[in-house]
């Protein structure tokens, strides 16, 4: 699957070779090479995975919109094998407990215990660690009140990334708002329409330039099922199941209720 950049998208670049946010900011800019991670089984990247890993190491900010189950998570784990390796940090939010306790397992068992570190609302655990595993609402409350204690941050990811008006997306706002100059920006989402919209935000509120990454394509297919009594069934099996169903209904009557008649039992004096 080869995608380029949409026409007049952010990750068209000029010919002119100019010097990245990185450098900029005295940073060495990292190669965007494929990072052995611990994973059961090599996976060779679709190119929009790489396409975010080179924005990202470039020092921009990045949109990446792909469906569900595409990989996204891949980008946040390749820049973490980086920051591991520098000795720098990246933060990783999740907009719910459950989900970012599942992060944290996932990573804990790619890069070890003692190299990640877990803050919710009710565990906190290893929270000095170089890859931190947090939610939305706690990492929003950091960059409004402790940006001393992400001085070494390079990176925050923001998982299951939301549309801007609705109102989880406050935590998400805040935190591209208040997060320190120094930190860029990583967004991952299946389900923001407006990433054009979003983009040129993002770009004026952190003043560097943003990546938009955009894959179409679904790895995993989604296919519809219908439970009646009990059984997932295809639309087609599950429409003639309703009608047979209605069809009971009118002989009982227009409530379904079925009347049974006894005998009366003889009284035992």
């Amino acid at each position: 699957m080869k995608f380029g950049p949409e026409p007049g998208s952010a990750t068209e670049k000029p010919q002119a070779k100019e010097k990245g946010p990185a450098e900029k900011m005295g940073r060495s800019s990292l190669k965007a090479e494929v990072r052995p991670v611990r994973k059961t089984q090599a996976i060779e990247p679709d190119q929009f995975q790489v396409r975010a890993l080179e924005a990202a190491c470039r020092g921009e900010n990045v949109l990446v919109v792909a469906p569900t189950g595409a990989g996204k998570t891949w980008v946040a784990e390749q820049l973490a094998v980086r920051v591991l390796e520098q000795g720098e940090g990246l933060m990783f939010a999740s907009p719910i407990k459950a989900l970012s306790n599942q992060k944290y397992r996932e990573f804990v068992k790619q890069f070890g215990e003692e190299r990640v570190g877990l803050i919710t609302g009710d565990l906190s655990l290893n929270p000095t660690a170089q890859v931190i595993i947090l939610t939305t609402e706690i990492l929003r409350n950091k960059c409004m009140s402790k940006l001393e204690n992400m001085g070494h941050v390079r990176w925050v990811v923001l998982d299951e990334f939301h549309l801007m008006d609705s109102d989880r997306g406050a935590a998400w706002e805040d935190t591209i708002i208040f997060a320190p100059e120094n930190v860029c920006i990583v967004c991952l989402s299946a389900t923001v329409p407006n990433y054009r919209e979003i983009a040129g935000w993002i770009k004026e509120v952190r003043r560097r330039e943003v990546a938009v990454i955009i894959e179409k394509s679904r790895p995993v297919p989604l296919s519809w099922r219908w439970f009646v009594d009990n059984r997932a069934l295809t639309e087609k099996t599950a429409r003639s199941a309703v009608e047979g169903l209605k069809k009971g209904r009118a002989r009982r009557g227009p409530y379904g209720v079925r009347y049974t008649y006894r005998e009366p039992t003889p009284y035992q004096g």
